[in-house]
């Protein structure tokens, strides 16, 4: 048997195959001009975990309020500008995707549970310290849900977007209304309890993507924007009062603007991916 040589090799290509060097240059050109791993993107996503760290830390020195600014800074400068960034500049890969998801659990999930903990520590420390853990092992079980079978509607999301239930307890915390009302502190324990749960039912909370917004939900969006921007120029003290408001009427009746046949599509999707995630090993 004889060995083939290179002039063998070379006949039995294709005409149109590449050479082994044409398919290098083709690799190295590929590689030069993939998307960084760590881009512009994702300074953004720093900003956000920057904006989670600075809260934490302010909730370790008592100061909620200030807290809140900047788990609001990061979220409003970092997390709602990373994933523009990256379809403006075509670099979205999958480490920023992955790093995106990171900041927003550890944003979304533990710093609420760290402001509930400084919150109602005077009460009970023990109390405290079971509200903050519901917040951070319902936020994670929807976290490894999702990881193990993303859910897939093209309007709503599945339960409640950990965005709205971080927003909506650390406005109330932070609620200068909310004090003058007896027992005020109280009837944040269902509150946490109840975005605990929204975060994990498959109920339709609907976003902005898929069809085409009803225009009283483009009016409900507008007048969030437009009283929040105006009570933190007027009235800053009552900033959190006024999205606290608002992200509890979408909390409640999120699930309305969807049609019948929509939330009867979704409830399908709902109990199909409830099945692959019990299916997962």
């Amino acid at each position: 048997m004889t060995t083939p040589t290179a002039s063998d090799i070379a006949a039995e290509r294709p005409a149109d195959a590449p050479t082994q060097g044409q398919a290098d240059a083709q690799a190295k050109a590929d590689t030069e001009h993939a998307p960084l791993t760590f881009g512009l993107k994702d300074i953004f996503t720093c900003v956000n975990i920057l904006g989670a760290v600075a809260s934490i830390i302010f909730c370790i020195e008592g100061e909620l309020r200030y807290a809140a600014y900047a788990f609001l800074g990061g979220y409003i400068l970092g997390d709602s500008l990373d994933g523009l960034v990256a379809r403006l500049t075509n670099t979205a890969n999958r480490f920023g995707a992955e790093f995106d998801i990171i900041g927003d659990h550890f944003a979304q999930c533990i710093v609420p549970a760290f402001m509930v903990y400084v919150a109602y520590r005077p009460i009970s420390p023990y109390l405290a310290a079971a509200l903050a853990a519901t917040l951070v092992i319902s936020g994670s079980v929807r976290h490894a849900r999702g990881a193990v079978a993303s859910p897939n509607f093209p309007s709503a999301y599945f339960g409640m977007p950990r965005t709205v239930s971080a927003i909506l307890v650390i406005s109330y915390i932070n609620s200068a209304f909310a004090p003058h009302i007896p027992g005020w502190q109280w009837m944040g324990i269902p509150l946490v309890l109840f975005v605990s749960l929204a975060n994990l039912l498959p109920i339709p909370f609907r976003t902005h993507r898929g069809r085409k917004l009803k225009h009283w939900v483009k009016y409900f969006i507008g007048g969030f924007f437009v009283t929040t921007i105006a009570a933190a120029i007027i009235l800053p003290a009552y900033v959190f009062d006024v999205t606290f408001v608002w992200l509890l009427a979408y909390s409640v009746g999120g699930w309305t603007e969807l049609d019948p046949d929509e939330r009867r599509e979704f409830f399908a999707r709902a109990r199909e991916w409830s099945a692959r995630v019990r299916a997962a090993r």
